[in-house]
């Protein structure tokens, strides 16, 4: 991008967006410093532009930058604009939002009651609007702009700001979300932009066009109806996406303006490109917390308060929930987006989420958890009753079996219906220490074995009452201690007695598929090294002003209980980032 010449805009980027900016301006002065050149003119109007212009795509597979292969016109909820405020100062050495950090604001303007685009000819993603021509208080001379359209909280007030201040402001509200949807998105200055203030009148304003991005990143999927699971350990199986999620999903607030550098450690460049803009990225975009993301690392400055990673996101994938039924509840189908004739689902939102390359991953990179229903072809079952499509099934390695029961039988044949009968022989604890011995095996995958050599060394020396002895009886562990049985009809029911069955069963290497519900797991590329031996510079990692459109591709195998951050067996995507602008496919196993 040609930084050279400060009215220049960002090219490519998604559908911006703006309405105009009407009457109803206020403006607070700050410092009333001399400018340059020219005299007082405390009556000359200025009149702002915000514009999306078209771009020549040439990057591909996502790759880091500006540039992409196509643009998303966004959701009118997404390029409303209600208010916006203009900060002026003068950068020096044509450095505009690069100068020296204690260049003073010289002056805040607010622009309320927001109407509509005054542009006619303007459509579609090179749509420009113009604002009405609005009296500012400055001396001639120029000056730079930073824009900030729906800026909420006016936290410019009541003080002397300098350029550090408005760079190093962290927006913590980047969207508004009620019963009603998603609203003012949070805009920012994408390039810099210059006006000259010559005793203007407010039938010649002096004009800039300012270029802004949402702060806000936004991720889609697309699946089809059905999947076969190409994973010949389950074959004939299809695979239906129901949902999808978003994990590590970064809350806690994002810097106003972008900026880039060579490090994570590295002196940022404001506005700054990422580089190339074709092939491997080579630079970091950088969230406020980037450099800290570190698996040594767990305390992070939060609004003046010291706080743990778990903080800086929504749903945190380190301090993952272990109950599916949490997890059956957070992932939702999502809400439809039509772009053109597609219709895609809208996952959600999210700030920036930068690491450094090799601190991506579960513990800090975002990602997307899709939920699926298995369709298995073959389930083994032993018992009178036979499985019953989208119901609750068990694994153990690569076998499928329709209740404990059948797989209790895949271990023990017919000695779990006649030899755990002989539970109900015991007549001491030393006689259920030998019933163990001579009838279970070290890897029951039900947890039976473990559980009854537990309550022999606890209850050593002492008699043992019938109580006891029917609390014993397998049926009696199950539902006591995993939360399981079997209804009078021979469905299975699980999470009874206040236990979590797949909870309780997971140590033993038993998988419980509640209602035949799976989890895939994706951590969300932006760039692309094309090394699958490493993790690239931006590999993983979200940028504001993208949608990221991920395509469900293929199925290979059975997805995790609860989300799991393997990627090396499940789902195939095709993924594309847009800067509210899109590109190409690229094939990447999940």
């Amino acid at each position: 991008m040609d930084k050279d010449i400060l009215h220049t805009v960002k090219s490519v980027m998604g559908c911006m967006l703006v309405t105009a900016l009407a009457a109803g301006c206020a403006q607070e002065d700050i410092g009333n410093a001399p400018s340059e050149g020219g005299g007082l003119s405390a009556s000359s109007y200025v009149s702002l532009s915000f514009a999306s212009p078209q771009g020549t795509p040439t990057r591909a597979n996502p790759t880091g930058g500006e540039t992409g292969d196509g643009q998303e016109t966004g959701q009118d909820y997404e390029n409303a604009i209600t208010s916006a405020v203009a900060f002026f100062y003068q950068g020096t050495d044509q450095k505009g939002v690069n100068s020296d950090g204690t260049t003073l604001i010289k002056a805040v303007v607010s622009f309320n009651n927001i109407g509509n685009g005054t542009d006619e000819n303007s459509t579609g993603i090179d749509r420009k609007y113009t604002t009405t021509p609005q009296q500012v208080d400055l001396d001639d001379g120029t000056y730079n702009v930073i824009v900030v359209a729906n800026p909420g909280a006016d936290w410019w007030t009541g003080q002397s700001l300098t350029l550090a201040d408005v760079r190093n402001h962290i927006q913590t509200t980047a969207w508004t979300v009620s019963e009603s949807g998603y609203s003012n998105f949070v805009m920012t200055s994408a390039a810099d932009a210059t006006l000259t203030l010559n005793s203007n009148p407010s039938n010649a304003p002096a004009k800039a066009t300012v270029n802004v991005e949402r702060m806000a990143a936004r991720l889609d999927y697309k699946a089809e109806a059905s999947y076969p699971c190409t994973d010949p350990a389950y074959t004939g199986a299809t695979v239906k996406i129901t949902g999808a999620a978003l994990v590590n999903n970064l809350t806690a607030g994002s810097y106003l303006l972008k900026r880039v550098a060579d490090d994570v450690n590295g002196v940022p460049t404001y506005l700054g490109n990422e580089t190339p803009d074709a092939g491997v990225q080579t630079n970091y975009v950088l969230d406020p917390w980037t450099a800290g993301k570190t698996s040594a690392n767990n305390s992070f400055t939060i609004g003046g308060e010291t706080k743990t990673a778990e903080d800086l996101y929504g749903e945190w994938f380190g301090d993952i929930s272990q109950n599916p039924n949490y997890w059956a509840d957070y992932v939702q189908p999502g809400t439809e987006v039509t772009v053109g004739t597609e219709k895609w689902q809208r996952i959600g939102y999210t700030l920036e989420n930068t690491t450094a390359a090799e601190e991506a991953g579960k513990r800090y990179s975002t990602g997307v958890v899709f939920k699926a229903k298995f369709h298995p072809a073959k389930v083994t079952s032993y018992t009178n009753s036979t499985y019953t499509d989208g119901a609750t099934f068990f694994a153990y390695g690569k076998t499928l079996y329709a209740s404990m029961e059948d797989m209790m039988i895949g271990f023990y044949g017919h000695k779990f219906n006649n030899g755990f009968s002989g539970i109900q022989n015991c007549k001491t604890w030393d006689d259920v220490k030998s019933f163990i011995e001579s009838t279970l095996l070290g890897n029951d995958p039900s947890g039976y074995r473990d559980y009854l050599l537990k309550q022999v060394n606890d209850h050593q020396g002492e008699s043992l009452t019938q109580t006891e002895l029917t609390s014993l009886e397998w049926s009696n562990y199950m539902l006591n201690e995993c939360g399981y049985s079997k209804d009078e009809n021979g469905k299975v029911v699980l999470d009874q007695n206040s236990k979590v069955t797949r909870i309780a069963l997971q140590p033993y290497g038993t998988r419980t598929y509640e209602d035949a519900t799976c989890y895939y797991t994706w951590w969300v590329r932006h760039s692309n090294d094309n090394d699958d031996t490493k993790k690239g510079i931006m590999e993983y990692a979200i940028v504001r002003n993208n949608i990221y459109k991920l395509t469900v591709n293929s199925i290979y195998s059975l997805g995790g209980e609860i989300p799991e951050d393997d990627e090396n067996e499940g789902v195939v995507l095709d993924v594309y980032v847009n800067d509210w602008l899109l590109l190409p496919t690229e094939t990447l196993p999940m």
